[in-house]
């Protein structure tokens, strides 16, 4: 277990593989980085995967919560680099930690090399897109009472409401994803506590008039079944970030890494191809 000690807490992180050095940036809020793995390990043989749980998450330290912005998010990702000795670092960043990944493209844009959005958007304000996106999923009335709901009061209930809207996360919900996506949440280390920021945090996000300073090369990824970050909001991050690619998958909703690995691979090793000085 590595430990880096930065801006008044502790970071867990973990490094797996060799090449250019990837900070993997998980989303939630309120998860850790284990839903990536092994999923995204493939990736090893080109990058330098670097996972690892922001602050009041995972196996990190549990500063006061107020300190849990992106801002400050992005900050940590910085410092961590900065202790893992590398001058730039490429990041990828899913969901909303694909939020903190845009926020440390903005805000320390000489210090990232390349950067992958994997299912994720520039702000929070298609709310309508959202629910038209859960209608048309037939959702159960368990999973929209579930929605509509504030997150539960322990990290117990947390893991119970994140496995009962899973379904509105995939393409198909079969019942092999099922078996697979229940053994990844139970590995989750989940902070219910974090995890209810999102409600105070997400409608405030709003990063778009500001993706033009974004200067890494950029490849955004998304499933065309995604309804919570879809692809309107994927085509709204190309359209305003410089040197950016979109790629949007067929049949795949918000983990493309699980529902379409072979493909997102090999997406991704054609675009580094091309972008890799």
């Amino acid at each position: 277990m590595t430990i880096a000690k930065i801006n008044d807490t502790e970071l867990f992180y973990t490094e797996f593989g060799s090449g250019t050095p990837f900070l993997l940036m998980h989303g939630g809020l309120g998860l850790d980085h284990t839903y990536f793995r092994p999923f995204l390990d493939p990736l090893s043989d080109i990058f330098k995967l670097i996972f690892y749980d922001h602050r009041g998450q995972g196996s990190s330290g549990r500063p006061s919560i107020d300190t849990i912005t992106y801002e400050q998010l992005a900050d940590d990702a910085n410092e961590l680099r900065e202790v893992l000795g590398y001058d730039k670092i490429g990041v990828i960043g899913n969901s909303a930690g694909g939020y903190i990944a845009l926020q440390y493209a903005i805000q320390y844009p000489k210090n990232i090399s390349y950067l992958i959005l994997l299912d994720t958007a520039p702000t929070f304000d298609y709310l309508g897109e959202l629910m038209v996106n859960v209608k048309n999923k037939n959702p159960t009335p368990e999973i929209i009472a579930t929605l509509n709901a504030p997150v539960a009061p322990s990290a117990e209930g947390f893991r119970d409401q994140f496995k009962t809207l899973m379904p509105l996360y995939f393409y198909e919900f079969n019942s092999e994803i099922k078996d697979m996506v229940y053994k990844m949440i139970d590995k989750i280390i989940m902070n219910h506590e974090v995890a209810a920021l999102n409600d105070e945090l997400m409608p405030k996000f709003n990063v778009t008039a500001q993706l033009n300073k974004i200067e890494a090369p950029t490849l955004i990824l998304v499933g065309k079944d995604d309804f919570i970050c879809p692809p309107s909001q994927a085509k709204r991050m190309h359209d305003n970030i410089p040197n950016s690619a979109l790629h949007v998958f067929e049949k795949c909703g918000h983990f493309p890494f699980i529902e379409v690995p072979d493909e997102l691979f090999r997406v991704v090793r054609e675009w580094f191809k091309r972008v890799h000085h």
